[in-house]
């Protein structure tokens, strides 16, 4: 499997303005209207939302990382959003969410898709390594920090 690092980049992390949850997932998967990974934006979105709506992707300790896996998804890819003020994401813990990691994928992605989240998972676990992805000043920034912690 490639770097965690070669399913984004930097045009796919953003500061972000949303002030709930559903706004956030939307504003984030914008990032990817008009690339070679989705056909059809609108469908992802709402896939995004509908997925949300069953259970909450806030996994606590501020992050959450909503996802989807669906026809009109070529090529597994994730965003990265950062929210400065934090989104109520109802988290397990309760704490506003400052990191969202997007993941997307397409439906015959599934073990792929697995081994990406348990991977992010791994980088994010680490407390001075989430804080620094939030305090990052830049896309190119982040990029660095998930190069330097890839385990692979």
């Amino acid at each position: 499997m490639p770097s965690v690092i070669d399913y984004t980049n930097s045009k796919y992390i953003k500061k972000l303005q949303a002030v709930d949850k559903y706004e956030a997932i939307e504003e984030l998967a914008m990032v990817f209207k008009d690339s070679d990974f989705c056909d059809d934006i609108e469908t992802l979105i709402s896939a995004l939302k509908e997925r949300e709506q069953i259970m909450s992707t806030g996994i606590g300790f501020g992050i959450a990382i909503p996802h989807a896996k669906i026809n009109t998804v070529k090529e597994i890819a994730f965003a990265i959003g950062i929210s400065e003020k934090g989104i109520d994401f109802d988290a397990m813990d309760g704490q506003p969410v400052k990191l969202i990691i997007l993941v997307i994928a397409g439906e015959k992605q599934h073990k792929d898709y697995l081994k990406l989240l348990s991977n992010i998972m791994g980088i994010l676990k680490k407390e001075p390594v989430k804080e620094s992805i939030i305090n990052a000043f830049s896309p190119e920034e982040i990029i660095e920090i998930f190069k330097k912690n890839s385990s692979i």
